[in-house]
């Protein structure tokens, strides 16, 4: 496999993931992409387990935010 094959293949698996989530496209990249400079995992060398990691933080970050705003919201009443 060439280099640039390589490059895409990280790309390629994120786009996949991306496609498959439902959410929308531009959103859910931006975040991914975020966690992925936060954890200086470089898109290009990107593995599944390395995606893995990303997706549960990114689901990590949406409940602890849906957490948050529910107990706002029950101390608010």
């Amino acid at each position: 496999m060439d280099k640039e094959s390589q490059n895409d293949k990280g790309k390629d698996l994120l786009e996949q993931v991306i496609h498959l989530t439902g959410i929308p496209a531009k959103a859910i990249r931006r975040e991914l992409k975020s966690i992925l400079d936060k954890k200086n995992i470089d898109l290009n060398s990107l593995t599944i387990d390395e995606l893995r990691r990303v997706v549960a933080s990114y689901l990590r970050e949406i409940m602890s935010t849906a957490l948050d705003r529910s107990q706002h919201d029950k101390s608010e009443n």
